[in-house]
């Protein structure tokens, strides 16, 4: 019986050896951006271009002014992941500046992101070398550098990030391109509420609609998703108890109108969706049915998401 165990455990070992390291660097398909740039040889994106050169005159290091109170590089990754490992490239000279750099990874934007939890504090990287962190799974969108130093002649440079991870949420069911937004079709049946953390937790929030052609290219994404839908799908459509008035979750503002008045929920319900097909009208759904839904993948850093908490689930930190 114990040999049977240990040759279970070493097949699972090997198994787990082979899928970390069939991940993939997920780093690329994100977007860089930090707390200052030092020079356009610096630019954030470069730390995340596939090149590991550590010579920071070839073009191919991120690089922050010097001195200040923090700083501070920050991944935002295409959705959100369980992230495994990240590697990070040193430059060649000057190697003590990524010493006591934090790695941080989540999904709050909170402070560009430098609130989020912790994968681990670097206490050094040699000259020009690469040195890989074991995160654990860790899950989020974010991918944070930060450096708290007050010190005059300190700056934050790396020449390369990699991140591996694999998808937190299932692959959604359809994915498209809507007036330039990416956007995903959840065939998950949920009541609105949970529609709206899941579009929180995966990618941004649940979808709004804001023109008469983002209207039709919405259509035009509904006819071509398969005909399982629910006869409605949720939106990120939110109507004031008191004032009557509709608004959008993720912010944007109500410019464009195309509610069916004569919805039966009228000011009964104050969550809506759209129909799933002709005349594709919005309409008041009772907030507990379970629907399909639309999020928006993108992070909107222009609008004011509206804060929604829910009772059986903790806010994120």
């Amino acid at each position: 019986m114990m040999a049977k165990y240990c040759v279970f455990v070493q097949l699972w070992l090997l198994q787990s050896i082979s899928a970390a390291s069939s991940l993939v660097n997920v780093a690329p398909n994100g977007a860089a951006t930090q707390s200052s740039t030092y020079t356009p040889l610096g630019d954030a994106y470069r730390a995340i271009d596939g090149n590991k050169n550590p010579d920071f005159f070839n073009g191919s290091c991120s690089h922050t002014l010097l001195g200040g109170v923090s700083h501070w590089w920050s991944l935002l990754l295409p959705a959100v992941y369980r992230i495994e490992r990240i590697s990070i490239t040193n430059r060649n000279e000057l190697p003590e500046r990524i010493n006591n750099v934090q790695i941080l990874i989540g999904n709050s934007l909170e402070n560009n992101g430098n609130n989020n939890p912790s994968c681990t504090v670097i206490s050094s990287i040699p000259s020009g070398a690469t040195r890989t962190f074991q995160c654990g799974g860790m899950i989020g969108r974010l991918v944070n550098l930060y450096l708290n130093s007050t010190d005059p002649n300190v700056a934050l440079t790396v020449c390369e990030l990699e991140v591996y991870g694999e998808l937190a949420a299932p692959a959604p069911s359809f994915s498209a391109v809507v007036m330039g937004r990416n956007v995903a079709v959840v065939e998950r049946k949920l009541c609105w509420s949970d529609a709206l953390l899941y579009c929180r937790d995966f990618y941004w929030d649940l979808l709004s609609i804001r023109s008469g052609q983002e209207q039709t290219e919405v259509q035009a994404v509904l006819t071509t998703v398969s005909s399982n839908l629910t006869k409605q799908v949720w939106l990120g459509l939110r109507r004031y108890l008191m004032a009557g008035t509709w608004f959008w979750m993720s912010g944007t503002s109500m410019s464009f109108y195309y509610l069916d008045t004569q919805s039966p929920w009228q000011e009964t319900s104050p969550c809506g969706g759209i129909d799933t097909s002709a005349p594709f009208h919005w309409r008041e759904i009772p907030c507990g049915d379970h629907l399909h839904f639309i999020c928006l993948k993108d992070i909107q850093n222009k609008t004011q998401r509206v804060e929604f908490f829910s009772s059986t689930k903790p806010k994120s930190p």
